[in-house]
């Protein structure tokens, strides 16, 4: 159930993407938005559906950096379970990058182990801006393995994507014994002149139980 309305959530997120990209225009077009604001705005989102279906839940912020930092990972609790959301906003696509997602995931187990239960879920929620650079036109097959159908429409775009030497799923395996039961990812903004989706901006999901 808890899966359920997490993955509820993943969708009904993209229209809220689009009221704060209307909201803040042009900002979140030029810039994206912080972690701080995506992993809070997600974070609203899955209280919002989990309260529209019956349940009790709260949200917390998870620290796992310096205090001076805004916190952008955060956990949903409720009275079906727990997901636990770490955030990243993927400035560069790079090894760097991506070592961070794991590295904050050790973070995550080592503060938060005694607390983490079995039905517990996990969400790795990403966003990036892509660019001419290879890793980042490389990004999206890393993340979800394969490249999508409709390659004509990111070429259209300028936007010539590339497959990766490594994966996600498999580095989530060999490092932290995890795999994802669901990936997933949008375009959640769309060009205010045609309506069409901003492809270079792209948001990822990964869910692990």
């Amino acid at each position: 159930m808890l899966l359920d309305i997490l993955i509820q959530s993943v969708n009904e997120f993209q229209s809220d993407c689009m009221a704060l990209c209307n909201k803040h225009y042009p900002a979140i077009h030029n810039q994206g938005m912080t972690e701080h604001h995506l992993g809070k705005a997600f974070s609203r989102r899955l209280e919002r559906t989990l309260v529209e279906f019956g349940h009790t839940c709260e949200s917390h912020p998870v620290e796992l950096h310096i205090a001076a930092e805004l916190p952008h990972h955060f956990r949903v609790s409720s009275d079906i379970g727990t997901v636990w959301i770490l955030t990243h906003h993927m400035v560069s696509a790079n090894k760097a990058s991506k070592d961070k997602i794991f590295r904050d995931i050790t973070l995550w187990k080592n503060e938060y182990g005694y607390a983490i239960q079995p039905t517990d879920i996990l969400l790795l929620l990403a966003d990036h801006w892509m660019t001419r650079d290879s890793k980042s036109r490389e990004l999206l097959y890393w993340w979800t393995g394969k490249l999508p159908d409709e390659m004509d429409a990111y070429n259209a775009q300028g936007i010539a994507l590339h497959k990766s030497d490594s994966k996600l799923l498999k580095s989530l395996e060999s490092i932290h014994d995890f795999t994802p039961c669901y990936i997933k990812y949008t375009h959640p903004l769309k060009r205010s002149k045609d309506q069409q989706l901003v492809r270079r901006y792209i948001q990822l999901y990964t869910v692990l139980q």
